[in-house]
């Protein structure tokens, strides 16, 4: 494939940064390696870097010959607490931590994408704030960008991103306006009883009971709470209880998180919540806490950067290569920017034709090595194609 904005050079560093982030994951806030090395990569291309900086992550950036837009191109940094177990050669060096979500991809491509546009500094006119975010996967990283104060300081017009996608084909590029990803909340349950002998269990209160029936009950909200047409799904994801297979435990957690198209069933959600979990525990003679951690409104995709990013990577991967993305259940806190500008996130393939490649989130995946050339290209093209539109 002929790249406009990525050089072979480029392409070249690309690659082996890709493999070094991935060799080397970092879970969320703790990203302090990834960030060191985004900043000595930044150093080395003459970006400035804002005083005000995100304990792990980086900010930079890149201003043009002439006043003008400033258009912000974000990446997540972090990786997940998942123990790989690759078909390749290419693993995480740090054992029950990887980049099973393609943030490893996303970083290098914000990095090659840095790169090109260093080298056209005087050919565009404005700026390019580069966001290097951590904490994606905890929900909080956009929240502590924000927290730096840096959008008062450097007001974009524009928030861009990317996504890869196993399950759209590989160099396929997924566009779509409006809403593209899910409202989130993560909930945490303590179900609380009174422990006891397992050969007396009458003695006891037991919150497991109490525990497995809530964890049942919740899935009416799914199935007889909410309209069928409304996408809407909840997941019980950790349940911990228990020390020995005699012992009745005192108390019993388990964490989930639901998704939403519309931020309005959130909070009735969450009430919902609440209700069932502490109804089925009194049934049992327990008592239950609710918490909730952690929330991410939808992600929704502005109509005129659409428009500019479809003809961007139209222009640079043809018209066959871009397609109408459909809207996905999962959800990211890129949303959070849009209280800001207006935001757009592409999602790139990265899936085997036959549809047999790992899901995100899987031990398994990970993405073929052109495909952060590919999305640094794409990120590059479309940034300055932004600039020039936004004027």
């Amino acid at each position: 494939m002929e790249y406009r904005y990525i050089t072979d050079d480029i392409r070249e560093n690309i690659t082996e940064t890709v493999h070094k982030i991935h060799r080397n994951p970092e879970l969320s806030h703790k990203e302090f390696l990834t960030t060191a090395l985004i900043k000595e990569t930044l150093e080395n291309m003459d970006i400035e870097f804002p005083e005000s900086q995100p304990k792990t992550g980086v900010l930079g950036l890149l201003c043009g010959k002439n006043p003008g837009p400033t258009v912000a191109i974000r990446a997540d940094i972090d990786a997940l607490p998942i123990d790989e177990v690759p078909e390749h050669e290419i693993r995480s060096g740090n054992p029950g931590i990887m980049h099973a979500c393609g943030h490893d991809f996303h970083t290098t491509s914000l990095l090659g994408a840095a790169k090109a546009l260093c080298g056209m500094r005087d050919n565009f006119s404005g700026n390019i704030l580069f966001i290097f975010q951590p904490a994606e996967e905890k929900g909080s990283g956009a929240k502590e960008v924000i927290s730096t104060g840096i959008f008062e300081k450097f007001p974009p017009d524009a928030f861009l991103s990317l996504h890869v996608k196993p399950d759209i084909p590989e160099g396929k590029i997924g566009i779509r306006k409006g809403p593209i990803m899910a409202a989130m909340c993560t909930f945490c349950i303590r179900i609380i009883g009174k422990g006891g002998h397992g050969a007396t269990p009458h003695l006891a209160t037991d919150p497991i009971i109490a525990a497995v029936h809530a964890v049942d009950a919740l899935q009416c909200i799914r199935s007889r709470r909410t309209d069928p047409a409304e996408p809407f799904t909840l997941s019980i994801c950790t349940i911990h209880g228990g020390s020995a297979c005699n012992i009745i435990p005192d108390d019993v957690y388990f964490e989930g998180t639901f998704r939403c198209a519309q931020n309005s069933l959130k909070d009735s959600v969450k009430k919902q919540i609440i209700e069932i979990c502490e109804s089925v525990a009194k049934a049992h003679g327990c008592a239950a806490e609710c918490s909730f951690i952690n929330e991410a409104p939808p992600l929704v995709n502005d109509e005129k950067l659409a428009g500019i990013a479809y003809e961007a990577a139209s222009g640079m991967f043809g018209e066959e290569n871009v397609l109408v993305q459909n809207f996905w259940m999962a959800s990211e806190d890129f949303s959070y920017y849009r209280e800001f500008a207006p935001i757009f996130m592409y999602h790139v393939g990265v899936g085997k034709e036959d549809g047999s490649s790992p899901s995100l989130h899987n031990p398994g995946f990970f993405a073929p090595d052109k495909t952060a050339p590919l999305c640094a290209e794409l990120l590059a093209g479309t940034a300055l194609a932004a600039l020039e539109k936004l004027r």
